[in-house]
């Protein structure tokens, strides 16, 4: 038997660079073994890599057609980035028939083409047409409950679905079911650095166990990735930055901690097509995270009560504009950053998400009081001294803010007129004035792998790569969002290709033999670096988790009784009792 084995990724997991069109050599390792077919750590029906919402929907829809799946994921929760995320757009569903508004897949395709302008128009009609019975009714008959429908720019008709809160309320429903599935099994904190492949077919997997540095071989005739996108690794963003827009000197990180890129590197090693690289959702509404020494990454803020001004004082265009218009006004200025300008009154406005710890009193201790982040004056000369920015150009625009204001009508960008005048447009003349400053931040990617239309992954020649299958971010969901991102276009299309590939996986597994060798063994060298540098890799969700409960002064029954034991979750039962935790703090 010959098995190739893609070269561990570890020691390179800040500085991968997967580009369309070329190879990681250096990246690879082509291991020869001998006939003698050694023991297997595991094996599957099929394995999953990823225990986001993509993961979890392609582990539910494997079982459910007759696999055994293996989920790996590097957290030791699962979720993903959807525990903090909002809605899923869905088309033609119950919640917008019982609010009244009537939507159809014609509608939804035409709205999406028009929004993502080079948008696939097979997914979108495929999504449009199917989302509201195998992304909405699936999730309902899993336990999620949607109540609330948000009209946004791109959408003709209200399809923006919200539970009473963030998606975790969906990602949770989700879990219990896939705990209850005695078909599905879950190793945690455990990142797969490997694929394997036997005479051009993937059969399996190599992992690591990130707390204990153990390594093991999996074996499976289907693979599944669901890792999510590649937002996080400002090296891999930089690498594949669009040309035709300008590269920010400062580029924050606003995508979930595990967004590393890693299944690109796996899906390229392996064959496939890399598409839309290039595609990628930048927010521009970030501030740096007070709370994170390396200041890299971003939290996400607004302020309806503020105007925004550029490196001259001066607006740039209206503040209420939707994303496109954001993106494209930004973009031209220089630097690639801007200053949101507001006053006393408008401050109790300023919101902030992307960190758990966030409160009103975590806003003013970490955002409005923290002179590195945010610059504060009694008047107009003192704001001007502690910002940079040159007080006749803020004097200026404040006062013709303020007019306009008194007049009622945005003469400059049309923000407000006398017949429409959103919340929050007061004028600016209660002291102390704030400047916040404001970045770009990476938040989604929209392009990778190439998937056919049954969630295959595919060669250049779109030929199936054989047993490996993709879903999710990683895979820019199928080219749903085109060159801009929508509300909701990342969660219910995630879902959507999760169930697609996932139902796949396991009807191609049948008949396919898998062969494998165990590398389980012990990197007392990995732990011992870890420990030296301070860090301890397979407890971030564990720090992040108990020092909030720490800081909201929890006491331990909070989290943990007789059903909760204060240790990793042994069984089916605890895993499932400990998901009752989730809601401390998401």
């Amino acid at each position: 038997m010959i098995l190739a084995i893609q070269a561990k990724l570890e020691p390179m997991h800040n500085r991968l660079k997967p580009t369309v069109g070329i190879a990681l050599p250096a990246l690879l390792l082509a291991v020869l073994f001998g006939c003698t077919q050694p023991a297997m750590q595991s094996s599957h029906d099929v394995i999953v890599v990823g225990a986001g919402i993509a993961g979890l929907s392609a582990a539910l829809e494997a079982a459910e057609h007759g696999a055994k799946v293996l989920v790996l994921e590097a957290n030791s929760v699962g979720g993903g980035h959807a525990v903090i995320a909002g809605g899923f757009a869905m088309v033609d569903t119950e919640l917008q028939r019982k609010k009244g508004y009537t939507d159809s897949p014609e509608i939804a395709f035409k709205d999406m083409m028009a929004w993502g302008e080079t948008a696939d128009p097979y997914w979108v009609r495929r999504y449009a047409r199917e989302s509201g019975t195998d992304v909405y009714d699936w999730l309902t008959d899993a336990g999620a409950e949607f109540v609330v429908l948000i009209d946004t720019p791109e959408d003709t008709v209200p399809r923006f679905h919200f539970t009473r809160g963030t998606a975790v309320n969906v990602v949770v429903p989700l879990m219990r079911k896939a705990f209850n599935n005695p078909d599905i099994e879950f190793m945690w904190n455990t990142r797969v650095t490997a694929l394997a492949k036997t005479r051009g077919t993937i059969t399996g997997v190599v992992a690591v166990n990130e707390r204990t540095g153990a390594r093991g071989y999996h074996s499976a005739p289907s693979v599944v990735l669901a890792t999510g996108g590649f937002q996080n690794n400002l090296d891999m963003v930089r690498a594949n930055w669009p040309t035709d827009r300008m590269l920010p000197d400062r580029l924050l990180k606003g995508a979930g901690q595990f967004a590393t890129g890693d299944g690109y590197v796996l899906a390229e090693w392996a064959g496939a097509d890399m598409r839309r690289m290039d595609r990628q959702v930048t927010f521009y509404n970030g501030v740096p995270n007070p709370r994170d020494k390396t200041g890299t990454t971003a939290l996400v803020t607004e302020n309806p009560a503020a105007i925004w001004v550029d490196s001259n004082g001066r607006r740039f265009m209206s503040e209420s504009g939707d994303s496109k218009a954001m993106a494209a006004a930004v973009d031209k200025l220089k630097p690639v950053s801007f200053w949101m300008l507001f006053d006393t009154n408008g401050a109790r406005r300023l919101g902030l998400r992307g960190a758990p710890w966030i409160d009103r009193n975590a806003v003013k201790r970490y955002i409005l009081d923290n002179p590195v982040i945010t610059a504060k004056g009694v008047t107009l000369r003192e704001l001007a001294l502690k910002s940079g920015l040159p007080e006749h150009g803020i004097r200026t625009t404040i006062e013709t803010w303020n007019r306009m204001v008194k007049v009622g009508t945005d003469f400059q960008f049309n923000r407000f007129n006398e017949e429409h005048k959103p919340r929050g447009i007061q004028s600016l003349s209660k002291a102390p004035y704030y400047a916040l400053r404001i970045y770009p931040l990476t938040r989604k990617s929209m392009g990778g792998p190439a998937i056919d239309t049954m969630g295959r992954v595919v060669d250049a020649d779109d030929q199936p790569v054989p047993g490996l299958y993709a879903a999710g971010e990683l895979t820019g969901v199928a080219g749903i969002n085109g060159s801009h991102g929508g509300a909701g276009t990342f969660l219910g299309p995630s879902v959507f290709t999760g169930r697609i590939a996932g139902r796949t996986a396991a009807l191609e597994s049948a008949g396919k033999t898998s062969q494998g060798l165990t590398l389980t063994k012990s990197n007392d060298a990995l732990i011992e670096q870890a420990a030296a540098d301070g860090k301890r890799p397979g407890y971030w969700h564990f720090d992040v988790s108990h020092r909030l409960g720490s800081e909201r002064k929890y006491s331990c029954d909070n989290c943990h009784n007789a059903s909760i034991p204060m240790r990793m979750a042994a069984d089916r039962k605890e895993m499932l009792a400990r998901l009752s935790t989730c809601t401390q703090c998401h």
